[in-house]
């Protein structure tokens, strides 16, 4: 969905994949109907309310890749192909025979 806005911007598919695990992956716990907060909420007993307060990873991460986001630290620019990479030959569609 974002590959080709990461792409027009000149960005390294590594700050897309970067980003969705900052703002996706560790967030989701804290997510009730989600499988992964439904999990964590069946195996400690507790409602995700009950220990969103206790997760300072998950709840401080996302702010912190904005911050980083925003003042460029660590975002990877898209590097030009190189001339015999696979990413420099046009692509090739199948022809039916």
């Amino acid at each position: 969905m974002f590959r080709s806005e990461y792409q027009r911007r000149r960005l390294d598919p590594k700050n897309l994949s970067r980003t969705l695990e900052d703002s996706g992956t560790i967030t989701s716990v804290l997510i009730p109907w989600n499988t992964c907060g439904a999990f964590m909420a069946q195996t400690l007993g507790v409602s995700t309310l009950t220990y969103a307060p206790f997760a300072f990873f998950n709840l401080i991460n996302p702010l912190v890749a904005a911050v980083y986001g925003f003042a460029r630290i660590g975002i990877a620019p898209l590097d030009p192909a190189p001339a015999g990479s696979l990413e420099a030959t046009p692509e090739r569609r199948p022809t039916a025979v």
